[in-house]
């Protein structure tokens, strides 16, 4: 449906996002609506007054239509890029006839019907720049009128393995009241159900499942860190202190959250994910307020040094005034999600990372009353870029260094060629299939069937090596797992400060000019 570069998410991660409280739908390769969350219902009109939802008013529906039959809700002049960026994916898609253009005519139709609208459409490029990303300006529901707009950033994933397209819409803060109300209402009434097509999978396998199959696609090389009931943070794995360069026990959650850093790379995100992060904080820890508590005391001190942190006191009051709904399991061994988190890949800030938080109680083996209890927090990678970007910070320590041994000139390349095929073999497994794979270990039996291959060196050797590692990296671009130039940037980024590995590092340099150039950047 769409042309390369859109931000890529894995299935599993695409439906989680599915179980967000704000609109999402997935998409197929056509822009057929294949499943949504109630919001999505919502956001579109789509819930009628009857008792039950039909999912046949939004699922098998192309999403081009659906925007088409809501024109009237969404302004011209205050959905410029919207129009504009649609306008030039469906006159790609209308050209190719065999994915059926009837699909797009209303769309078409409907533009060349307003005067604003058909200057839009014949103004529009195939290629918009960042297509997959606009903000939505849109009438709420029931409206007669495009009166009082409710805000969205809209998000276009591609689903990875072809399959697919997740559409996101996170509320700006001028509108997330007006969202968490709907939500509230509406799940209270029709419980927070996924709607699927029916010949796509079964909705009570994917609504029982979410977070809970999740826990299985974790590996040691994800970050993990574990707090206790007042949100100290009180153990870490080594990815965690890897991905932020330090320890970070004996710190609270709330100090890494609200750092400015944070902030920065989580962007609008933060905006919905911190007061709802914040409401946990304030569900979880009300027990506290008891003055008879035992910890009431420790929690008013807590409380204390919270309010002190820039922008909390200010999100707990957003915390406490909007009806956020919390959708907690109904037994405590069930891991649940909690946000989305955005951090920066410590060898380039170009590199962001982006994790899907899943949290869960930890089982101390004492007798802990119930709001007592420790939490583990995960960040699981939504998609494969972020799963080799981990892979590669684990191998940084496997970086050679010239020794006392002689060493060769094809030492740095054997290195490289050895990393691209430990990175494959992580990258090949199936989700929650060996867990417990360790790219350090792994590399040691990599690298020495690496380095037995080319035991023998002659005059073509380092060539041969560079042939390997080039069909590696095209490999991983080819199957859309990660796009080359990310991979050529991590893998530059590695090395850069090495000066052992400079002849490495300056042939990084060049492939990404090269690939930079057939892009036409």
């Amino acid at each position: 449906m769409f042309e390369p570069d859109y931000p890529k998410v894995k299935q599993s991660l695409g439906q989680a996002a599915l179980r967000d409280p704000y609109p999402a739908h997935m998409l197929d390769p056509r822009g057929i609506i294949r499943a949504a969350n109630l919001m999505a219902f919502w956001l579109w009109d789509a819930i009628g007054y009857e008792e039950t939802i039909r999912p046949d008013v939004l699922l098998g529906s192309s999403s081009f239509n659906v925007l088409t039959e809501n024109l009237r809700r969404i302004p011209v002049e205050q959905n410029i890029e919207l129009y504009m960026k649609t306008a030039g994916i469906v006159k790609r898609l209308d050209a190719r006839l065999d994915l059926g253009a009837p699909l797009y005519a209303p769309f078409i139709v409907a533009m060349n019907a307003d005067a604003n609208l058909a200057g839009i459409y014949e103004a529009a490029p195939l290629h918009p720049a960042r297509e997959w990303e606009y903000c939505l300006n849109i009438a709420p529901p029931d409206s007669r009128s495009a009166g009082e707009l409710l805000e969205f950033q809209v998000t276009i994933f591609r689903l990875e393995d072809e399959a697919g397209f997740l559409v996101t819409y996170i509320p700006t803060r001028a509108t997330l009241l007006v969202v968490e109300e709907a939500y509230n209402r509406l799940a209270g009434m029709y419980g927070d159900e996924i709607y699927i097509l029916p010949d796509n999978t079964d909705q009570g396998s994917v609504t029982s499942r979410q977070a809970a199959d999740l826990e299985l696609f974790f590996r040691s090389y994800h970050p993990k860190l574990r707090h206790d009931a007042l949100w100290y943070l009180i153990a870490e794995n080594k990815a965690q202190h890897l991905l932020l360069g330090e320890s970070v026990v004996g710190k609270h959650f709330f100090e890494l959250f609200f750092a400015p850093q944070l902030h920065e790379w989580l962007g609008p995100v933060q905006e919905t994910s911190a007061p709802r992060a914040v409401k946990y904080f304030d569900t979880f820890t009300a027990g506290f307020l008891r003055e008879d508590h035992e910890l009431h005391a420790d929690y008013l001190q807590v409380m204390q040094q919270l309010l002190q942190i820039s922008g909390f006191r200010e999100v707990l009051e957003i915390a406490r005034r909007l009806p956020i709904r919390l959708n907690l399991p109904d037994r405590p061994e069930i891991p649940f999600y909690t946000c989305r988190v955005f951090l920066p890949w410590p060898f380039s800030q170009e590199i962001i990372l982006h994790f899907r938080s899943l949290a869960r109680y930890i089982d101390t083996g004492l007798l802990v009353q119930s709001d007592r209890r420790h939490y583990e927090i995960i960040l699981v990678p939504e998609n494969s870029e972020t799963e080799v970007a981990l892979i590669l910070l684990h191998l940084s320590s496997t970086t050679p260094t010239p020794g006392e041994g002689e060493s060769t000139a094809e030492e740095p390349f054997l290195w490289a060629l050895a990393v691209m095929e430990t990175v494959k073999e992580g990258l090949k497994m199936k989700e929650g299939e060996n867990t417990q794979w360790e790219p350090e270990i792994a590399f040691v039996h990599v690298s020495e069937e690496v380095y037995a291959r080319f035991e023998k060196c002659g005059e073509d050797t380092r060539d041969t090596i560079i042939d390997e590692l080039r069909v590696n990296i095209e490999a991983l671009d080819r199957k859309g797992r990660i796009d080359k130039g990310t991979l050529l940037t991590m893998l530059k980024s590695l090395t850069i400060t090495n000066p052992y590995m400079d002849e490495l590092t300056n042939f990084f340099v060049r492939e990404l000019e090269i690939y930079k150039k057939s892009k036409g950047w």
